[in-house]
């Protein structure tokens, strides 16, 4: 049966808004009305799109999002992560992590895969570097250097994929995006894909994960995205008109829009290894040496060179932290 890509939008809808107020009300009653979905029915509809129920889900995302909080910045106590994530206090968090992670708190080294969940295993992942390697592999990389960016405001026309991982559901989703554009005679070497992972597959098992895969349209030229698409020789190519919520709609694809952010950015080309340490370089030693936190946004993986010119067993990335300043 087809899907209705509205409705699946209504409750993308609810999930982003879910994971941008952690720490304020979640209710029923508001969260049926971001999705404008009757309360009565929401619980069900909720459950019959993610397959989970609504407050587990909410407890899960505030647990992982907490972990993920500890993890990016080693410094920050666990109380701090525990009330930025909706928790009345430490106690109801504490009992929240040992229940859901089978660890406690304080006991985890803010480091090695959360694996012990009870709810499902994570998947098994690239290599766990050590930050001596991790330095190592930096230092032999002299013409590669972490800067600070700033990306212009932009619209996102995305697909939300489930359980990207170890399938072709990456790539279907590619193929969609770049076939619409075909439609709309637009070069897609004049846009930036962007693709964004909602979740730590460290810490939130693989059948919960969820990857946008999309498009950004810049508002305004120049920052990060308008260099990477003058890295291509597309100097004197105008903007890209944005599109309209209707045309988006009308092709089965979710829209969200991104203002201008500063971002730090590590050019990452080669394999998925290559890219892992790039991440694991970012979070584990550029973050917690620096003056800055990861915001409240998701990490992306901006492409410079295209699938179509290198495909999909190589990568030439510009790895991308929104960050604040402590």
């Amino acid at each position: 049966m087809r899907r209705n890509p509205h409705y699946h939008d209504r409750v993308n809808r609810v999930l982003d808004y879910i994971g941008e107020h952690l720490d304020g009300e979640l209710s029923l009653a508001r969260l049926s009305g971001i999705g404008c979905f009757s309360p009565f029915h929401f619980h069900r509809i909720f459950q019959g799109v993610t397959g989970e129920t609504l407050n587990s889900h909410v407890r899960r995302v505030r647990l992982e999002r907490a972990a993920a909080l500890m993890k990016a910045s080693p410094r920050k106590r666990i109380t701090d992560a525990a009330l930025e994530t909706g928790f009345a206090g430490t106690a109801e968090f504490s009992r929240a992590f040992k229940n859901h992670f089978n660890r406690t708190a304080s006991s985890w080294d803010r480091r090695s895969p959360l694996e012990n969940s009870k709810i499902c295993k994570a998947p098994e992942m690239l290599p766990f570097h050590t930050l001596e390697e991790l330095e190592r592999w930096k230092a032999a990389r002299k013409n590669v250097r972490v800067r600070l960016h700033r990306f212009s405001a932009f619209l996102y026309v995305y697909t939300r994929i489930y359980a990207p991982y170890g399938n072709s559901r990456l790539v279907e989703s590619y193929v969609a995006l770049t076939a619409w554009l075909a439609e709309k005679h637009t070069d897609i070497r004049d846009v930036v894909v962007i693709g964004m992972a909602l979740d730590d597959p460290s810490i939130t098992p693989s059948k919960n994960c969820r990857y946008d895969l999309g498009i950004a349209f810049p508002k305004l030229p120049g920052g990060i995205l308008g260099e990477i698409v003058r890295s291509r020789g597309r100097a004197a190519a105008p903007l890209v008109p944005v599109p309209a919520q209707s045309e988006c709609d009308a092709a089965g694809f979710s829209v969200r829009d991104f203002e201008s952010q500063q971002t730090v950015a590590f050019h990452s080309a080669g394999d998925l290894a290559q890219v892992g340490r790039a991440w694991q370089y970012l979070y584990r030693i550029w973050l917690p040496s620096g003056d800055f936190e990861p915001a409240d946004l998701p990490a992306m993986e901006m492409f410079v060179r295209l699938p179509e010119e290198i495909g999909w067993e190589t990568f030439d990335l510009e790895a991308c932290i929104p960050v604040v300043r402590l």
